[in-house]
């Protein structure tokens, strides 16, 4: 079981890598597209007052839904790609049988990776490798550190 977990957090882990940078990039795009409405504004400047006041409540309003939405893509996004390092990490230790709440803590930040990308996103099957690979990394985890033998007796 180690070792199929091992293997299933690796493949998460590439997932991870390949949505992380296009998390990245999206809020990166959605970002610029807000400071692109700021320019556009900037430059308009034959408006009489009463569409400058209009102008202001939608930019202002397109702001908020927008250039905020952009910032939280990209720190998901970063938060992914720590993730990557922190899973293929937990699946070396499983091969080696070693360092079970390392592989405790990998388990659980692959599940919770997954459950945000389906709050932003939609439930799929790339969702149901890393919930599995985090909870057969959990189930090994516990296995491990129950195995330990105990200290010889002293005579």
């Amino acid at each position: 079981m180690r070792v199929a977990a091992g293997v299933i957090l690796i493949i998460a882990a590439i997932f991870n890598l390949v949505a992380s940078l296009g998390y990245m990039a999206g809020g990166a795009a959605t970002t610029g597209v807000s400071n692109m409405a700021d320019s556009a504004y900037v430059q308009n400047q034959n408006m009489t007052d009463e569409e400058k006041a209009k102008m202001d409540e939608e930019l202002a309003e397109f702001r908020n839904e927008v250039g905020s939405s952009g910032i939280g893509l990209m720190a998901f996004g970063v938060f992914l790609l720590v993730s990557v390092g922190i899973l293929i990490a937990g699946a070396v230790f499983l091969f080696q049988d070693k360092k079970p709440q390392f592989i405790m803590v990998a388990g659980i930040m692959a599940i919770v990776a997954e459950v945000i990308g389906i709050l932003i996103t939609t439930f799929g099957v790339t969702n149901i490798i890393g919930l599995v690979g985090g909870l057969l990394a959990i189930i090994a985890a516990k296995s491990m550190s129950g195995a330990a033998t105990p200290p010889p007796a002293v005579e």
